[in-house]
């Protein structure tokens, strides 16, 4: 039986979204595990454009399993985060999500 996780997105353009969404139909499975899309502000995973939101609207996520920080590359990490780089590419993503995948597994 594989591991299901859900991805929500926040401050973040409709257009972001759909690349998300769209990427996540693509590639869905990996590493054994099922990733989808949901509304959900419950979600597993959050990924937040901190360009759009600005830093503050990680903080309102800071009880999520895991956030991801998308920005452009020039954008400093912030501790305890994952990043994804602009534009979204699925190479990229797949990377991320089994990074969160390995960390939410380890514990």
């Amino acid at each position: 039986m594989s591991l299901q996780y859900t991805i929500t997105c926040s401050a973040m353009n409709d257009r972001d979204v759909a690349l998300i969404k769209s990427l996540l139909g693509i590639i869905g499975k990996v590493g054994g595990a099922d990733w989808s899309y949901s509304d959900d502000p419950g979600a597993d995973v959050v990924i937040v454009d901190v360009e759009e939101g600005g830093v503050g609207s990680l903080k309102a996520h800071k009880n999520k399993r895991a956030l991801v920080v998308y920005a452009s590359p020039d954008k400093t990490l912030i501790p305890n985060t994952f990043m994804l780089n602009k534009p979204a590419r699925a190479r990229d993503l797949i990377d991320v999500l089994t990074a969160i995948q390995n960390r939410l597994v380890a514990g």
